[in-house]
């Protein structure tokens, strides 16, 4: 039987909006405004993931911690607000590169 393997690729500017949607329709915390300088994924859980945000008009930078799932999840529905197909059926994993980062999809 066929798989499927597809990537949809988001820019840093994408990704923080993505969060920021998230946590405005769940009504939690919101990142600090700004734009995200990297991404570093945790050590000893793989499952957590720390943003670094940079305002360069108040001069700041800060560590926000999220979950690989809470990013996901805002990605998805970044995704549906653009009418981009998610299957539903598909297992849905995070990749971080320097410059994006990566909602993989796949379909066995």
């Amino acid at each position: 039987m066929p798989s499927e393997d597809r990537r949809i690729i988001f820019k840093m500017d994408e990704t923080y909006k993505a969060i920021y949607a998230l946590c405005v329709q769940r009504e939690i915390r919101k990142p600090p405004p700004g734009s995200i300088a990297n991404i570093k994924e945790d050590v000893g859980d793989k499952n957590k993931v720390t943003l670094r945000i940079e305002n360069m008009l108040e001069n700041t930078n800060m560590g926000v911690d999220y979950t690989r799932d809470f990013i996901a999840a805002a990605l998805m529905l970044y995704c549906r607000s653009l009418s981009i197909p998610i299957s539903k059926k598909a297992s849905k994993s995070v990749e971080f590169n320097a410059d994006n980062v990566v909602l993989r999809l796949r379909i066995d």
